[in-house]
């Protein structure tokens, strides 16, 4: 039997980047994985409410963390660095996709959506990406920044950090090397396709 990568595992890539792909195809790799703080998550969250005011206060070890092995979505790609600090022998997936495509995206999917706690804590008054220029741009200048950060930090680095651009086909060809796992023999989830 394969060995596999038995560490964390944390997907870093900013919403509508493939994260949801990402997640599910953690789990069909037999990774006990949580996506966001969803009400219906195992560990019964509160859509960030919590994770929130313990990241306000400076702590990073959310009781989250050891409840799972694999990590995608909000809060987690936002405190990054501070789990590269805590999980220094952790992977870290940085997903991505041509910008243009992402703002166009995120413009059409949030458009009238509820505002989240993590949308208001990222954004504040520019929680939805669609009510104005000035909305958009912050967020375009969210992604832009966040990539390359994250770009800076990893450069040169292979055996902890994966860049993933699910929207242009990357699959397990790539996740799987890096996770020192043999692809399964399902497809790679390509999911909410219709939404993007």
């Amino acid at each position: 039997m394969q060995e596999r990568f038995e560490g964390k595992i944390f997907g870093i890539g900013f919403h509508k980047t493939g994260t949801t792909s990402l997640a599910s195809a953690l789990r069909m790799l037999g990774y006990d994985t949580v996506h966001g703080d969803s009400r219906k998550a195992a560990h019964g969250g509160d859509e960030g409410i919590t994770l929130l005011k313990l990241i306000e206060a400076g702590n990073f070890n959310l009781p989250t963390l050891a409840h799972y092995q694999a990590f995608t979505d909000n809060p987690y790609f936002s405190i990054w660095k501070q789990l590269h600090i805590l999980y220094p022998d952790a992977r870290f997936i940085l997903t991505e996709r041509d910008e243009a495509s992402w703002i166009s995206s995120c413009l059409r999917y949030y458009r009238g959506r509820r505002i989240r706690p993590m949308r208001q804590w990222m954004f504040g008054e520019h929680a939805d990406p669609s009510s104005s220029d000035g909305a958009m741009h912050a967020w375009l200048d969210a992604y832009r920044h966040h990539n390359a950060a994250i770009h800076a930090h990893f450069k040169g680095e292979s055996e902890h950090f994966l860049i993933l651009n699910v929207s242009s086909g990357d699959g397990w060809e790539k996740l799987c090397p890096f996770l020192e796992i043999a692809p399964p023999e399902k497809p790679f989830p390509h999911l909410k396709k219709a939404l993007s």
